[in-house]
């Protein structure tokens, strides 16, 4: 949040590219065949590591606004999740919650990444991503 006096820094082009990037990134992965396991109706997918990639690399911010703008596509009808799926069927669904978990999780990832500060290592990264990624998704 900006500082009382101090303007908001407007999003540019290169932010606007970047989320896409980022929300096209995620739908591709969705192309990974999903892993079911047997104790869950929810399946395991390649597209979580989308959400937590797009928090370290983007921010906060601009990773919330690409999981939303996935999520914008889910619901217009788009393909665009594993196995294919799309609509606004998929809101009615057992995996709804990791649908839309996925802007918190990416601002969350995004958050911490921020905070552990430079020089990212390692073991910070891993935190940050478990925590907002893993954690904080399911």
């Amino acid at each position: 949040m900006a500082k009382a006096g101090t303007p908001r820094r407007r999003w540019g082009g290169r932010d606007v590219a970047l989320v896409a990037v980022f929300a096209a990134l995620t739908c591709v992965l969705g192309l990974i065949p999903p892993l079911y396991l047997p104790i869950s109706p929810a399946p395991i997918t390649a597209q979580t590591l989308g959400v937590m990639l797009a928090g370290a690399v983007l921010g906060g911010k601009r990773a919330a606004a690409a999981m939303a703008l996935v999520v914008a596509l889910v619901a217009a009808g788009l393909p665009v999740l594993s196995g294919g799926r799309g609509g606004l069927a998929v809101f009615a669904g057992p995996t709804v919650g990791f649908l839309v978990g996925w802007i918190p999780a990416a601002a969350l990832t995004g958050w911490l990444t921020a905070r552990f500060g430079a020089p990212n290592t390692l073991p910070k990264g891993l935190a940050a991503n478990a925590a907002g990624g893993i954690v904080a998704l399911y």
